[in-house]
């Protein structure tokens, strides 16, 4: 039995990252190294600085299909990568 699947999107100039494991799910944006997900807590979140994983602030959306499909909308039509837009969205 497989216990992690784990796919990869190209996009523009940005990949995203998707693991589920049996402990929570996570989705990483590369190459800004934007983590997204729900382990520890068991409610999503971001952590907007890659430099400083302790750093996270909790999403309104706890669903990870809602969540990707609003990253890959926002890579799709921004024109530099900012996460406080991507924030913004996901609240």
């Amino acid at each position: 039995m497989k216990r992690k699947t784990q796919n990869r999107t190209n996009l523009r100039d940005w990949v995203i990252y998707r693991a589920k494991t049996p402990n929570g799910w996570s989705i990483v944006i590369m190459p800004e190294n934007i983590l997204i997900d729900n382990y520890h807590t068991g409610k999503a979140h971001i952590h907007p600085n890659p430099l400083v994983h302790e750093h996270k602030i909790e999403l309104g959306i706890e669903n990870p299909d809602e969540i990707e499909d609003i990253i890959k909308n926002y890579l799709h039509f921004c024109k530099a990568f900012n996460v406080n837009e991507l924030m913004e969205m996901l609240k």
